[in-house]
């Protein structure tokens, strides 16, 4: 919620979106993610932790949905 922020100015945020665009899960994560979904881990892989909890969430999804 806007009215809970501390810092909304334009630096901040900046800041904020550059640290989760170039988060990585560790080596672990990214392999388990990856294998769950039945996805080589290879160079063609998502390496970065957004794309990869997109995996996680849909497989989670289509577990508990679709199966």
């Amino acid at each position: 919620m806007k009215s809970h922020a501390t810092k909304l100015d334009s630096a901040s945020v900046d800041s904020l979106n550059a640290a989760i665009k170039g988060y990585n899960h560790d080596d672990e994560t990214r392999k388990c993610i990856l294998s769950a979904n039945g996805i080589p881990d290879d160079a063609s892989a998502p390496q970065d932790a957004i794309n990869l909890n997109n995996l996680d969430d849909w497989k989670e999804f289509h577990d508990a949905v679709l199966k």
